[in-house]
């Protein structure tokens, strides 16, 4: 797959820390003033790679749910299935073609709500990684990174639970999953962990590598990379505010008051024309009401002008 030419989304950092936010905000991601919808993400999408160890095989399933904790797999045991709180598992089962029998060798919680089970509290930073999870004293960190396809809806190739195994979503027909590459891995020295997936596939595994930090401390982190439409780049701008629908109060009260007046100028102008055949001012109700607005208005303005210049003449002294 031809990586898109813009990844506006350049990577999300999940893992377990104190004192951080709990909770993604799956429907409303602000990420350096670009703004994401992740929610149709929401729900377990896992990936699922192969290794052959001869003479065993190996598969391991990292499952991850951006938007919630993960949910035990029905029929699962206690001690194979991640804790409550877990957002990315990591499960290693192995195969062994002689005793023709399957067990779970791990069950990796990577990153999570695990302050209960010795790990810390979740939280997530973007762009930046954090403590995580913790597992045979080493520490679990997932870093995923979005990447823009508006070709992808981001559950291409997706990988399923059914009966206990595990299926890729679209595939017609029940394969073994648990010989892997079609029984080609015979081979002595063994093949390393690698993906196993369609063309098109929406989810990648990058690795889960182990490296050490600055302070010495052993450390393992998953690397996924998500092709969908939903990590495009969206400018974060104000939500315009919607126009009332309905008029308000007041603009009721200056239409029925317009209405009103028209109303009574119209009448009593047709009363006026029928009742004495008035014309022009004599047409309108109080016509000479009317009339005389403007040079009332006119004498109310000069009082007060003369109020106002004569207080003022005197120093703020009225006359004895």
């Amino acid at each position: 797959m031809q990586p898109p030419a813009r990844w506006p989304l350049a990577a999300v950092m999940m893992a377990a820390a104190r004192g951080v936010l709990a909770n993604i905000p799956c429907e409303k991601l602000e990420v350096d003033g670009a703004q994401f919808d992740l929610s149709a993400l929401q729900g377990p999408h896992a990936v699922v790679t192969g290794e052959f160890a001869p003479p065993s095989h190996y598969n391991r399933t990292y499952t991850v749910d951006l938007c919630a904790p993960l949910k035990k797999p029905e029929g699962a045991a206690k001690e194979e299935a991640c804790p409550d709180g877990t957002r990315v598992c990591a499960i290693k089962k192995r195969w062994d073609p002689e005793t023709k029998k399957e067990t779970v060798e791990e069950v990796i919680p990577v990153a999570g709500d695990l302050a209960e089970y010795g790990g810390t509290a979740f939280g997530w930073e973007a762009k930046r990684l954090r403590t995580g999870g913790i597992y045979e004293h080493r520490e679990q960190k997932a870093v995923i990174e979005f990447r823009c396809d508006n070709k992808l809806e981001g559950n291409e190739g997706e990988w399923k639970e059914e009966g206990g195994k595990v299926k890729r979503e679209g595939d017609d027909e029940k394969k073994d999953e648990k010989k892997g590459d079609d029984g080609k891995n015979k081979d002595k020295e063994g093949t390393p962990e690698t993906q196993r997936k369609k063309d098109g596939a929406a989810l990648i595994w990058e690795g889960y590598k182990f490296s050490q930090t600055p302070e010495g401390k052993e450390l393992n982190t998953l690397f996924l990379t998500w092709y969908t439409k939903h990590a495009c780049e969206k400018a974060v701008v104000d939500e315009p505010i919607e126009e009332s629908r309905s008029w308000g109060f007041f603009t009721w009260i200056v239409i029925l008051a317009f209405l009103a007046i028209a109303s009574y100028l119209i009448f009593g102008s047709w009363l006026n024309y029928n009742r004495y055949g008035a014309r022009g001012w004599d047409l309108l109700p109080h016509g000479d009401t009317l009339r005389d607005i403007p040079y009332l208005l006119k004498d109310w303005t000069r009082r007060v002008l003369n109020t106002v210049q004569s207080s003022g003449s005197r120093g703020g002294y009225s006359a004895v």
